[in-house]
């Protein structure tokens, strides 16, 4: 639901160890400041198929909070998250996209009588969505340059196909050739090949431990591979 002064004026929200909604998903999408705290907690981490996709984290949902003190940044504002919406029209009468806050009908840290207000007595936001706001901008944010990262992966051409099996279910994914990645880049101190290279090892090495759906053939890829042709 999208959230306006009208509908919410009197709406309060409790926050609550949004951990807790995040482990009972069978995946949760990372930015890359999640991908070392989540590793080091042992938890899979793959690569999606598709070149603007984020980092998954695989979860085994019913075994409380696995993410020790982190919080998923995705899932740090819950119930909200910004969404593109159309807010208008522009000199055509086409609809113009824009940001707009959306909110979880479902989630329990809805109230009438308890918690932070959403709206000052004013119809101004109040200092708690203010803050929600700036938080969630600042994950956008971090979701572009992830997805940044992700296509650097693919340019590069580092990508080895793969398949696992989670949550009953067959997942194609990639995994990272990392001595390929580390030829290709060489000894670059270029700020987003640290950064990569060090969101690639972090991936490599939370997957030790993962089972794959059958032994492992990595298959490189090719130039009729459909999304070599992306670069």
């Amino acid at each position: 639901m999208i959230i306006t002064r009208d509908a919410f004026y009197a709406q309060r929200i409790t926050p609550r160890d949004n951990r807790l909604f995040a482990a009972q998903q069978a995946c949760v999408s990372l930015v890359l400041a999640d991908i070392t705290p989540l590793a080091n907690q042992g938890i899979p981490i793959v690569l999606p198929t598709g070149p603007e996709t984020l980092p998954l984290a695989l979860l085994q949902p019913g075994q409380g909070n696995p993410f020790g003190d982190h919080t998923p940044r995705l899932w740090k504002h819950y119930p909200f998250s910004l969404t593109q919406h159309v807010v208008g029209l522009d000199a055509d009468g086409c609809g113009q996209l824009g940001s707009v806050l959306w909110g979880d009908p479902y989630a329990p840290h809805w109230g009438d009588m308890t918690g932070h207000r959403l709206f000052e007595p004013d119809g101004q936001a109040s200092d708690y969505l203010q803050s929600t706001l700036s938080g969630l901008r600042e994950a956008q944010q971090e979701t572009l340059v992830t997805q940044q990262l992700v296509w650097q992966l693919h340019q590069l051409r580092v990508l080895l196909p793969d398949t696992i099996t989670h949550a009953g279910q067959c997942w194609c994914v990639y995994r990272i050739d990392i001595d390929h990645l580390q030829t290709r880049i060489g000894a670059s101190d270029d700020p987003m090949h640290c950064r990569l290279l060090m969101m690639a090892h972090a991936i490599n090495d939370s997957q030790q431990s993962l089972g794959r759906s059958k032994a492992s053939t990595w298959t490189p890829w090719t130039e009729e591979s459909p999304t070599a042709k992306l670069g």
